[in-house]
């Protein structure tokens, strides 16, 4: 019995700390018109010390890349060929994105991402 609720703590703590960070915000045209909400996220890769970040816009178009803990920016690609730069600002560089921060995007097309976590 012992052994289940071990085995089970261990198994619970494992996923919270594999919990993504979720990323808020808004698309805006290249001329500034806003497209609508963004929904993206970070996941930390622990044993690799990257995190993958993702990121779907209103047009249901979805971003993906991966990032190394210590950088601040990174390039997302599309299935169908687009990338997206974005920069990140974080409040509290020692805790990464679970510290929360803003960050900004660009894509291929000219959509511009604001975001908040």
């Amino acid at each position: 019995m012992v052994y289940r609720f071990l085995v089970l703590t261990i198994l619970m703590l494992s996923l919270a700390a594999c919990t993504p960070v979720i990323m808020n915000g808004e698309v805006t045209s290249d001329n500034g018109d806003n497209l609508g909400p963004v929904e993206m996220s970070a996941f930390k890769q622990r044993g690799l010390k990257t995190y993958t970040v993702k990121a779907q816009l209103p047009d249901e178009t979805v971003f993906s890349g991966e990032m190394k803990f210590n950088e601040k920016s990174v390039t997302l690609f599309s299935h169908d060929g687009l990338s997206m730069n974005c920069d990140f600002k974080l409040k509290n560089p020692a805790q990464e994105f679970e510290g929360g921060g803003t960050g900004t995007c660009t894509t291929s097309d000219g959509q511009k991402l604001k975001v908040k976590f």
